[in-house]
């Protein structure tokens, strides 16, 4: 498993020694030691530059991990997809100026896939606000520049609820622009099985902003985390069987090109 360098590890076929890094508490009131840091640009992902200089790159192995494949999932799907991370964690966790959870390593905010009003798809480095028919959300005067893109971050949803790497507990999000995902992937005949985990998963908050300028996503408390006093909070469901990961990992178009061959080991680790 690779506690420094996630990105070497998947391109370069690399090995990093474990580090023993694991998160401690609940989302909300926990620490982070011995963090991943998440390099600042790979393969299909960046972390533009408002985040960039937060420092809040850091998470536990499986949410690092996490985000490294989906950016290379996506790249393999449309070369031209880039997927904007926002703020993770603090290298040791806690409390942050802009964040009352994001405190274990496990929550990650991600930016929308947007367009142009042409309908181009443009690489976006900033939470744009959105009306629940997906066109921004302006204040007065200003004329709006981009619109949700639903076909992108529906793929975006889909990857990360049918990775190989970490369990997705929540993907919070605007009821409105949630309904709008779930009505596109019926159309594009998604499987009920993932429809079903779509609509469990993704939820608008009750107690905080509406998030309909990003998604955030929370996965649950790594097995190895559990006896470090990790805590997972809210409901509990979805969870995969680790025999299950490997079968899933392999048929993955292009697989090869993801995970270095014999990297698979000991699953549910995509990275030892």
């Amino acid at each position: 498993m690779c506690s420094i360098a996630a990105q070497a590890c998947i391109y370069d076929g690399l090995v990093v020694e474990d580090h023993s890094g694991y998160s401690s508490g609940p989302g909300r009131f926990g620490v982070l030691y011995e963090g991943t840091r998440l390099p600042k640009a790979g393969q299909g992902y960046l972390i533009p530059a408002t985040w960039s200089e937060r420092g809040l790159n850091y998470g536990v192995d499986e949410m690092a991990s996490l985000l490294v494949y989906t950016g290379r999932t996506l790249h393999l799907h449309d070369e031209g997809m880039m997927l904007a991370v926002g703020d993770i964690s603090r290298a040791t966790g806690g409390r942050s100026p802009w964040h009352r959870s994001h405190q274990t390593g496990r929550d990650v905010d991600l930016l929308f896939f947007v367009d142009d009003l042409e309908g181009h798809p443009i690489v976006n480095e900033w939470m744009f606000h959105h009306n629940p028919d997906g066109s921004q959300r302006v204040g007065k005067n200003e004329t709006p520049r981009v619109q949700f893109d639903v076909k992108a971050n529906w793929l975006l949803v889909a990857t990360l609820l049918d990775n190989p790497v970490a369990e997705v507990q929540y993907i919070f999000i605007q009821e409105d622009l949630r309904q709008m995902l779930l009505a596109h992937a019926r159309e594009a005949g998604a499987s009920r099985g993932l429809l079903a985990r779509a609509r469990e998963v993704m939820m608008q908050p009750g107690d905080s902003a509406p998030h309909d300028d990003h998604m955030h996503v929370r996965i649950y408390c790594p097995k190895n985390d559990l006896s470090a006093g990790c805590q997972d909070a809210g409901q509990m469901r979805w969870h995969k069987r680790d025999d299950k990961y490997k079968e899933r990992i392999e048929r993955l178009p292009g697989y090869e090109s993801i995970v270095p061959a014999g990297a698979v080991t000991a699953l549910p680790w995509l990275l030892r």
